[in-house]
């Protein structure tokens, strides 16, 4: 549902992949852990699935991890699953809690469960986004609502302008980026005032320093392109970086260390419901950092780094 102090507009791209190295082999291995994709699905006599207890998370590593804690029904009768969402990478996940329905959030590395306080289990709530390290959660909202934000530590919500949506955090959780028509906003979370809004400005993965967004270009259908934007200059930033041919770029994340990551669904080996998916690293010659098939059920699969808002 799936969300950078200043760049210079000169080389987005050169400045950013400086900081590979020791920090990049950590991530590597910690991500090792994380989730991949989310499913909470079974599948009947006649080969059709159907939505089952429990949520199961498909982790990095080839791990399946069962969360029997977490709540997959809205109700006794009715098998309609109940909200669930990803962090970015896949290292948090956020749902309501079957035995006292509290929202909480899962570090799927250390097991540990923190509860959000002040929110709890709504008949009428179907869906939830989690933001970087399980910091912000998206809460539903009806079709012409607008989109309350909750800080998961504090229980604080704040709610957004009537008609804008949430694009994505800053890695550090210090900004949002928002859209509305043709218009983007950006956010300080710390007190939730307007930093620079900009018209015309492409929506994206917004960078730790609140300015830069990198976007996936798809206005050629062969071939996709990650291009960044600075929101303060209302230019091109950086040189674009080309995704592999066969593949289709899906979403785009920065982590605190700088690092660009791009998901994208890989053509050639997907077919009927079964996807291929893949993490790249973007500003490192977009090296291959994780690639897993799942099945392409929408509405019972949940895969890290995609929201659906």
């Amino acid at each position: 549902m799936r969300l950078v102090r200043r760049l210079a507009a000169i080389s987005v791209t050169a400045a950013l992949a400086m900081s590979l190295g020791a920090a990049a082999q950590a991530e590597t291995t910690a991500a090792k852990n994380f989730v991949r994709h989310a499913d909470d699905s079974c599948r009947d006599r006649k080969g059709e699935y159907y939505v089952c207890a429990p949520w199961r998370l498909y982790l990095r590593n080839g791990r399946v991890m069962r969360l029997t804690d977490a709540r997959v029904f809205t109700g006794t009768g009715r098998k309609s699953r109940a909200p669930f969402a990803l962090s970015p990478h896949g290292s948090k996940a956020a749902y309501f809690r079957l035995k006292d329905n509290a929202l909480v959030v899962r570090d799927v590395t250390t097991g540990k469960v923190r509860v959000v306080p002040g929110i709890t289990w709504p008949s009428n709530r179907s869906m939830i986004e989690i933001g970087p390290a399980g910091r912000f959660i998206i809460l539903d909202r009806g079709f012409s609502d607008p989109y309350p934000i909750v800080d998961s530590y504090s229980g604080r919500i704040h709610t957004l302008p009537v008609g804008e949506v949430p694009q994505s955090f800053s890695p550090d959780n210090k900004y949002l980026l928002t859209s509305r028509g043709e218009f983007v906003t950006v956010y300080a979370t710390d007190t939730w005032t307007v930093v620079r809004t900009r018209q015309a400005a492409p929506s994206g993965a917004l960078h730790m320093d609140g300015t830069t967004v990198a976007y996936i270009d798809r206005g050629n259908r062969k071939t996709h392109y990650i291009r960044f934007f600075n929101l303060a200059t209302g230019r091109p930033a950086g040189n674009p970086i080309k995704i592999p041919a066969g593949e289709f770029g899906s979403a785009l994340y920065w982590d605190r260390a700088n690092h660009l990551d791009v998901l994208s669904r890989v053509k050639a080996g997907s077919s009927g419901d079964r996807t291929t998916w893949r993490w790249r690293r973007a500003n490192d010659a977009m090296r291959v950092i994780d690639t897993f098939v799942e099945r392409s059920l929408d509405e019972i699969d949940a895969v890290a780094g995609l929201w659906y808002l």
